[in-house]
């Protein structure tokens, strides 16, 4: 029983250490009483190479003060030389059954989100990617005041293990 929880401890350390030689740049924000409509999410790094392609993750924590099953946001990459592109997302956060997706015990769940895929950084500098949370109630046309049930929410930039290009 003994041996058998140090391997399973050895193989849970050493998969968190596997998955830090992947990231080349991470950042969080916390809300201590929710993602406000006015609140712009700014992260900004320097690009790790200007050669090897990228995955770019949103990560969220969320508790059971979310009521929604999806998550809509406004991103925006600018590039060094200005250049600008932007993208509308919309995410799924909840099982039909209204229970949150993600991972974590209790009432707070964290999920990992697609943002982009094999992204190479071609220009040296500056990237600075900001994103806005546009939720809305059913029905309603104005936005939402403050996304409540957010925690926390980050940009994780990893590189591609060469058996995935």
């Amino acid at each position: 029983m003994l041996i058998r929880n140090l391997l399973l401890l050895f193989i849970l350390c050493f998969s968190f250490l596997a998955c830090d030689d992947q990231l080349a740049f991470s950042d969080y924000r916390s809300f201590s009483n929710g993602w406000k409509n006015t609140d712009t999410l700014e992260y900004s790094f320097e690009a790790p190479d200007t050669v090897n392609p990228y995955h770019l993750f949103f990560n969220t924590r969320v508790n059971q003060d979310y009521e929604f099953d999806n998550l809509f946001l406004i991103a925006n990459i600018q590039f060094p030389n200005g250049m600008q592109i932007g993208d509308t997302l919309e995410y799924k956060m909840a099982y039909p059954n209204g229970e949150l997706m993600g991972e974590g015990f209790g009432s707070v769940k964290e999920s990992k989100l697609w943002y982009k895929a094999g992204v190479a950084f071609s220009e040296q500098g500056t990237y600075i990617v900001k994103i806005n949370q546009v939720m809305r109630k059913f029905g309603k046309v104005e936005a939402l005041d403050t996304l409540k049930g957010i925690m926390d929410f980050g940009i994780h930039i990893e590189t591609i293990l060469k058996q995935e290009n």
